[in-house]
């Protein structure tokens, strides 16, 4: 199942931000390599990061909730939003 999630930074993150990004990106790297995140973007408003968007690729909702406990950006309170939403990604892209 392919999901896209937009995890939008609080107005105070920045300093989380900048703490929890190399567990983050190291996070991302290892799923990346496993197939399960597809491709992923920062958010920026005038010139700062502000939040991430990223579709990704769980084969089950348990899978997506075990990302979730364990992803740096959630647990350090970086995003103080996150929207997941099941996403379709049509062949032209596949």
């Amino acid at each position: 199942m392919h999901y896209l999630v937009i995890g939008r930074d609080g107005k105070d993150a920045a300093d989380r931000r900048q703490a929890n990004r190399p567990a983050h990106l190291e996070g991302v790297k290892q799923l990346k390599e496993e197939g399960k995140i597809l491709y992923a973007v920062a958010m920026i408003e005038q010139g700062k990061m502000v939040g991430s968007v990223m579709v990704m690729n769980f084969a089950t909702e348990a899978e997506l909730e075990s990302w979730k406990s364990s992803e740096p950006y959630i647990s350090g309170g970086v995003w103080e939003s996150v929207e997941i939403t099941e996403c379709a990604i049509p062949p032209l892209f596949t």
